[in-house]
């Protein structure tokens, strides 16, 4: 593929100016731009490079159009490149997923053949929330667009530079 083709991608997946990608399509665009040098903002927390994935993913898909343009082509159709046990760590963790979303992937889980493993009633303890973090884990390798249609945001992880931040204290 050409650079002109690649620019047509890019322009045949804009919807009102921005380029249209799912969740999956954007961290593996973004991952591959990085693998040719283009660099994103340092030193953000890593809830910014989650709410920034698809604007870094627009601007990495028109760096790469212009540099590596087969590299854009293989990444629109590449692997999900963050493994399910660090998505759902990273989901699980991100302060933007709540309780009633553990309860929900939980159950919308269930429906679709997961086990949440105890037989105990579900109460608000390490033991629920690790239910939700597998759950969570399940649908991202087995329904991913299930998973970001009920949580929005709350599903949504960016791959993170080595600059990235993690919340807490940096004294």
């Amino acid at each position: 593929m050409g650079s002109t083709e690649a620019r047509w991608l890019i322009v045949s997946g804009m919807n009102e100016g921005r380029l249209t990608l799912s969740d999956r399509q954007a961290r593996a665009v973004i991952l591959a731009a990085e693998a040719t040098g283009f660099e994103r903002e340092p030193d953000l927390y890593e809830a910014w490079y989650d709410l920034d994935l698809h604007d870094d993913a627009s601007y990495a898909a028109e760096y790469l159009a212009e540099r590596d343009p087969e590299a854009l082509r293989a990444a629109m159709i590449a692997d999900e490149p963050i493994p399910a046990d660090r998505a759902a760590e990273r989901i699980t963790n991100s302060g933007r997923f709540s309780y009633a979303d553990a309860e929900v992937v939980i159950e919308v889980a269930t429906e679709h053949g997961f086990a949440p493993g105890s037989d105990r009633p579900p109460l608000p303890s390490i033991e629920r929330w690790q239910q939700a973090r597998a759950a969570v884990a399940f649908m991202w390798d087995h329904h991913p667009a299930l998973l970001s249609e009920r949580l929005g945001e709350a599903a949504r992880i960016a791959p993170l530079p080595p600059t990235a931040r993690r919340p807490g204290f940096d004294w």
